[in-house]
């Protein structure tokens, strides 16, 4: 029993000592940069020692065993997210070598793996700095490249990574790729609003995680979550390049809410709040909702390509109709095999 109870008051010690990290980063380590613990019988275990090699065997073996929780120690935090940040700077170098769509897949999960640390810790400059230069990068590379957006998108999906940090990711890839099919913009007004909707739900930082997970959301988690653009403004302006029209874009972007079971177009957000501020905002508005709609939530399900084209166009009536028609051939082009 005395064991028992000092088991316990051990686990309970190192709990504030240690600080979890996901499973996913160690895909893109191949030695590990210090001490990583497990739980085993209740009770912190080291699993991997400090330059311990890691290959995606040694991952499924951990996965296998049940050895899904990892911790570091908080002091060693930095390093794992160092060693992310120079595998996604190495990639991002090397973009126009070798194959496209297996160096695309690397690119979009090494970001959405560094977008989760950039939540974690939104007003960091060094990982915000980090992101928007790769952002960047990645753009130019997207733009070249549009024949692997469709299957680049169905890999990501497939990764399961959580919607907070994939939303970001899948409606500015759907963004790039109408704007580009448009031919009504420059590459770099392009890459501008790509940077412009990959930042736009920052604020989501504000907002308790264990809000994300919920099956049903009450009244006030909705207007916490309606809040977010406004929040992203504030953490960005000034710490970005982005122009007031592109800050506008982003305070604007959740003007339609699919927050409700029944996906009303019921606005929910702060009284007055300005809505949809010309084509740029309406596009990005639209290209969130999309990648929403396709992924689904905890709170409702996916929806099938047609649903989510038919809810786009309910909430945009009558007056972007030439736009409307060009958002329905843009993404049947784009999902022509599936479709």
């Amino acid at each position: 029993m005395r064991q028992s109870a000092y088991s316990l008051i051990l686990k309970d010690h190192l709990h504030f000592k240690l600080t979890p990290i996901s499973i996913r980063e160690l895909l893109f380590i191949q030695d590990a940069p210090c001490e990583i613990l497990g739980i085993e019988n209740g009770l912190f275990k080291p699993i991997l020692h400090k330059n311990s090699f890691i290959n995606k065997q040694i991952i499924k073996d951990l996965i296998e065993k049940g050895q899904i929780h990892l911790f570091v120690a908080h002091q060693d935090r930095r390093r794992m997210i160092e060693y992310i940040q120079n595998s996604m700077t190495q990639v991002t170098r090397t973009l126009s070598q070798g194959q496209p769509l297996e160096k695309g897949k690397t690119i979009l999960n090494l970001m959405t793996l560094h977008l989760g640390f950039l939540y974690r810790w939104p007003t960091d400059d060094d990982l915000l700095k980090t992101q928007h230069q790769v952002v960047k990068n990645c753009a130019y590379f997207l733009l070249s490249r549009p024949e692997i957006h469709e299957a680049l998108y169905h890999s990501f999906i497939a990764q399961k990574h959580h919607y907070v940090y994939a939303q970001p990711v899948i409606s500015s890839l759907f963004l790039l790729g109408f704007l580009k099919y448009s031919h009504l913009y420059s590459d770099k007004e392009i890459e501008d609003l790509f940077v412009t909707s990959y930042f736009k739900d920052i604020g989501m930082a504000i907002i308790p995680v264990e809000k994300y997970d919920l099956n049903r959301l009450n009244d006030r988690d909705k207007e916490m979550m309606a809040t977010h653009p406004q929040h992203s403004v504030e953490m960005l302006r000034g710490r970005l390049p982005l122009s007031p029209n592109h800050l506008q874009i982003i305070e604007n972007h959740h003007s339609f809410s699919l927050l409700k079971d029944d996906f009303s177009t019921e606005i929910i957000g702060p009284k007055n709040q300005q809505v949809l501020a010309g084509f740029e905002t309406m596009i990005v508005t639209l290209m969130d909702i999309m990648a929403a709609m396709l992924a689904g939530r905890p709170f409702r399900k996916a929806s099938n390509l047609f649903e989510s084209l038919d809810m786009v166009k309910m909430l945009i009536g009558n007056q972007y109709q030439q736009e409307f028609r060009m958002v329905v051939s843009y993404f049947k082009l784009l999902f022509q095999s599936k479709n």
